[in-house]
């Protein structure tokens, strides 16, 4: 079930690790068709990455449009996809997996998760670096993107939109909880 102003982390991989943005231009073309689906669906996307095999999106909706938007969404780059790169077939591996975020807590995970995708992947030396990622716009580091606005994606850590990215920047550095209390080693 879906409802106006619930967040869902998003993610999509190709069927069999197949390398869905191979180009910069595969990439551009994601995030306008992006662009697009969210105004379509009134959804306000609060964070995302674009990696080689697979993305990341914190969509938040504001009408119940996940799977009519997501369907849109993704059998247009697939289809766009097949087109540019002779090819046919199945190109997702399964439908995308949505996990509902349950709290402000799990929200910034999430978005922690997000950011700090490519750098753990190792495709970067610093989450910034990463261009298919809005992380270095929200932060103030990049020129702004027009898919994430940071006074909405950053509203919880302050008003002031210079002191909400300070505050995440701190809690993006920040170890795991569950480190620092001793329950686990990462």
């Amino acid at each position: 079930m879906q409802f106006p102003g619930q967040t869902f982390h998003v993610t999509q991989h190709g069927i069999g690790s197949t390398p869905i943005f191979p180009r910069a231009r595969d990439c551009e073309t994601f995030l306008r068709y992006l662009r697009e689906e969210m105004a379509r669906s009134s959804w306000v996307c609060l964070g995302y990455a674009l990696m080689r095999t697979h993305y990341h999106l914190l969509i938040r909706l504001e009408k119940p449009t996940l799977s009519s938007g997501f369907q849109r969404l993704n059998s247009r780059y697939a289809a766009y996809y097949n087109r540019e790169h002779g090819r046919r077939g199945a190109f997702f591996e399964r439908r995308y997996r949505a996990v509902l975020i349950e709290s402000a807590a799990h929200r910034f995970e999430a978005l922690r998760y997000i950011h700090l995708n490519a750098l753990r992947a190792k495709a970067c030396k610093r989450p910034e670096d990463h261009v298919w990622c809005d992380f270095g716009a929200t932060m103030g580091l990049l020129p702004p993107d027009p898919i994430v606005d940071p006074e909405v994606s950053l509203a919880e850590f302050g008003e002031d939109l210079d002191e909400a990215r300070r505050r995440y920047g701190i809690y993006l550095r920040e170890a795991d909880v569950r480190v620092r209390r001793g329950q686990t080693r990462v």
